[in-house]
């Protein structure tokens, strides 16, 4: 009864719109043009070596971030003296792997409409977890976007990884790889599953899931917000709208 009263009371949680624009969110890191005098203290400073300032000319200096390797914390950002490197609030970074006539077959043909996904920690520090598990939860609630997940591999279509890939998780993640029917995807949820990370270089770590597996979807993010999961999960599933 409580209940009742509780939603007369309070009305709907469910945000209607969950990958609308949000200016309190962090994103893409963008570099201005024509400033850069090479000191080269924002690579010496980032601990993943995403950064690269490319020499164009003795004069002009162009840097560039990758996205998928940035942790986003900011460090570039800060030490910069000439302010060239800005992190913008555009969260919406998943980038699909695969294109055209491959993308097409593999994933929207098929996924359209439902998605149901098992997810692997391969050894992560829990906040890729934590964003994850945010989506079930009464705000996000993906499941009316047809999202599920599911705790067996063979009831799966998608297969989302989150930590860098460790030696005792290896053998695990390749099982439940195998398990799952064909057509399946894989979805690398954050820096540290598609890259590494900070742990890259661990001695506990096997290796890059990219190197394992082929990952057909990457979100970046350390960690990506719950609202940069769903983006990226909507647009494997060809549910993004041109506007967005």
């Amino acid at each position: 009864m409580n209940n009742i009263i509780d939603r007369i009371k309070y009305g709907t949680e469910t945000i209607k719109d969950p990958i609308k624009n949000n200016e309190f969110s962090y994103g893409e890191i963008i570099a201005e043009r024509n400033v850069c005098d090479n000191c080269g203290e924002c690579m010496n400073v980032c601990p993943v070596n995403a950064i690269k300032i490319n020499t164009i000319t003795n004069a002009e200096h162009l840097v560039s971030v990758d996205y998928k390797k940035c942790i986003y914390c900011r460090n570039c950002v800060d030490i910069c003296p000439k302010s060239v490197l800005k992190m913008t609030s555009d969260y919406k970074m998943a980038q699909l792997e695969l294109a055209g006539d491959k993308l097409r077959e593999k994933i929207y043909k098929t996924f359209r409409r439902s998605l149901v996904l098992r997810v692997v920690d391969t050894g992560s520090c829990n906040a890729c977890m934590s964003e994850l598990n945010a989506l079930s939860n009464t705000f996000y609630d993906i499941s009316r976007f047809g999202i599920n997940v599911s705790p067996s591999p063979r009831h799966a279509d998608g297969l989302v990884v989150t930590g860098p890939v460790t030696i005792n998780m290896k053998e695990a993640l390749d099982k439940t790889y195998h398990a799952m029917a064909e057509p399946k995807i894989v979805i690398a949820v954050g820096s540290c599953a598609y890259n590494g990370g900070v742990f890259k270089e661990g001695d506990g770590v096997y290796g890059t899931l990219n190197d394992i597996l082929p990952v057909d979807l990457v979100i970046p993010g350390c960690p990506p917000s719950p609202q940069a999961i769903i983006f990226g999960l909507l647009k494997i599933m060809d549910k993004i709208k041109k506007t967005d």
